[in-house]
């Protein structure tokens, strides 16, 4: 999420909750909410109340409240990763940081039978978070800042060409919008559990794809050296054997890795049918530090386990002084986050990829612009990396790939297009109406959503949702050469437009 004003919260920080006539730690039968959604909280996992201060297992941070957390225990140090700066506790100390900011925490961080515990308003409030305590029912809420009614700038006159620079930020603008449109659901969940539907590996990261709900448990183990992701009540989605090696009759499959020292294999089976449990193993060189999280956003559910957390994304050079506009393109999904699956179970990244590559051909081919890819290749890259790529770039705007899928109705068509922000909207009306008219699809408008990539980019972002893949006519279509090349002129005249270039 954008985290505004992140060290305005600073004062806040200092305090953690505060309950009357409870001075030493106890166990605690809270519930904490995020969102209206009740936590799961495994059986080992234990709120505790310490010094007055609700303490919570360092997992449900990582999992549930979508930061990045890493573990040195050498140290007994514990970096906590937000988009405004990270946030360093100390097992045993009451002295924190939040970015270069030093805090004095009411209670200091607990180690408990290997479970990390951490100040939950604390971390909390530093991610951005609004929280509430109700005493009586011990019910801890947490309430992610994100704006239910997003600020529109006045549209544009049709002649008017419109203006790249940076709109007001929505604080300034007094009059709210209705509320947005109704998007489709993005992904089915199943009535339990949840379902695989790719793993990969890219770039020192496993990623496992899915849909539905994963409560996952996961561990290094020796000899030999290896890293366990189980999922209990966890099923592989049914087009899963179509798309990666996987054995029906022994319900396993496994490939290797080759680009990486500190990782071999990637094996993941069935361990019991009956209960629906499945393991996924990564095979190690050697022991190796990790963390892993889970990255839940509109219409993407992905868990990592990441060998390498405080590797930052570089892009391409660029030269922010030679007058050309930096527009960066995102191919949305890859590597084992497929995205949709398709009526005859095409994979979005698929088609992500090959659209992006030509847009990135016909730019490179306008002297008025510089463009940079997210990703050039079948490659797993997180949301948050992609808007650091073009925050780094300096862009001057953000175009993300993708096709749509509505689960359940293969009748559902049309070009849809997104935005978050004023300028993202302005950027949006105008990469639409090139869209649509290329694609010929049905108009299903320009609409408002919370989508990461757009949340945490610093310049005018879009999402274009191309048609339905699991429309079998549009998909046909989508995945046609010619089909592309005419979508890939339309987004660079949507840009030209934008920009006012001739």
């Amino acid at each position: 999420m954008k985290q505004l004003g992140f060290f305005a919260l600073l004062a806040a920080l200092f305090f953690c909750f505060s309950f009357a006539g409870q001075a030493s730690a106890q166990s605690s039968g809270a519930t904490i909410i995020l969102d209206g959604q009740a936590l799961s909280l495994q059986k080992k996992d234990k709120v505790e109340i310490v010094k007055g201060s609700v303490m919570v297992p360092i997992r449900v941070i990582a999992e549930n409240l979508g930061l990045l957390v890493t573990w040195n225990p050498s140290d007994k140090l514990v970096k906590i990763w937000s988009g405004s700066g990270d946030i360093k506790l100390t097992i045993g100390s009451s002295n924190a940081s939040v970015g270069d900011a030093k805090v004095k925490l009411n209670a200091a961080p607990v180690n408990r039978s290997g479970t990390t515990l951490v100040p939950l308003r604390f971390v909390g409030e530093s991610a951005g978070l609004d929280i509430g305590w109700d005493n009586a029912k011990k019910v801890v809420t947490l309430t992610t800042s994100q704006p239910s009614e997003p600020w529109l700038p006045p549209s544009p006159t049709p002649s008017a060409t419109p203006s790249p620079s940076p709109s007001p930020t929505p604080s300034t603008v007094p009059t709210p919008t209705p509320a947005p449109e109704t998007t489709p659901t993005p992904s089915p969940s199943p009535a339990t559990g949840g379902q695989i539907k790719g793993i990969g590996w890219s770039d020192g990261r496993l990623a496992i794809s899915f849909s539905g709900s994963l409560i996952p448990k996961t561990y290094a183990a020796a000899n030999p050296s290896r890293i366990v992701v189980e999922l209990p009540n966890t099923s592989f989605d049914p087009a899963f054997s179509t798309l990666q090696t996987f054995d029906k009759a022994t319900q396993s499959g496994e490939f290797a890795i080759s680009d990486d020292s500190n990782a071999t294999h990637v094996k993941y089976a069935v361990t019991d049918a009956a209960s629906k449990n499945i393991t996924i193993t990564l095979d190690l060189a050697a022991d190796k530090p990790y963390f892993a999280y889970q990255e839940t956003d509109v219409e993407s559910n992905v868990y990592v386990v990441d060998l390498k957390p405080t590797a930052t994304p570089t892009p391409p050079p660029v030269n922010p002084n030679n007058g050309k506009k930096i527009v960066v393109i995102d191919p949305g999904h890859g590597d084992g986050d497929p995205g949709g699956i398709g009526a005859t179970k095409k994979q979005e990244k698929s088609f992500n990829l090959s659209l992006a590559l030509k847009v990135e051909k016909l730019l490179k081919k306008e002297s008025a612009f510089q463009v940079v890819l997210t990703r050039h290749d079948d490659t797993f890259i997180p949301l948050s990396d992609r808007a650091t790529i073009a925050n780094k770039a300096d862009a001057d705007a953000f175009v993300s790939i993708h096709a749509n899928i509505a689960p359940g109705k293969p009748t559902v068509r049309g070009t849809e297009t997104y935005y978050y922000t004023g300028s993202g909207k302005t950027l949006a009306n105008v990469m639409h109406k090139h869209l649509v008219q290329a694609t010929g699809f049905t108009d299903r408008k320009v609409k408002y959503a919370s989508y990461k990539v757009l949340r945490e980019t610093d310049m005018p972002a879009t999402l274009l949702e191309v048609g339905f893949m699991s429309n079998a006519t549009e998909e046909s279509i989508l995945f046609s050469d010619s089909f592309q090349n005419r979508v890939a002129q339309a987004i660079v005249d949507g840009l030209k437009e934008y920009f006012g270039v001739k």
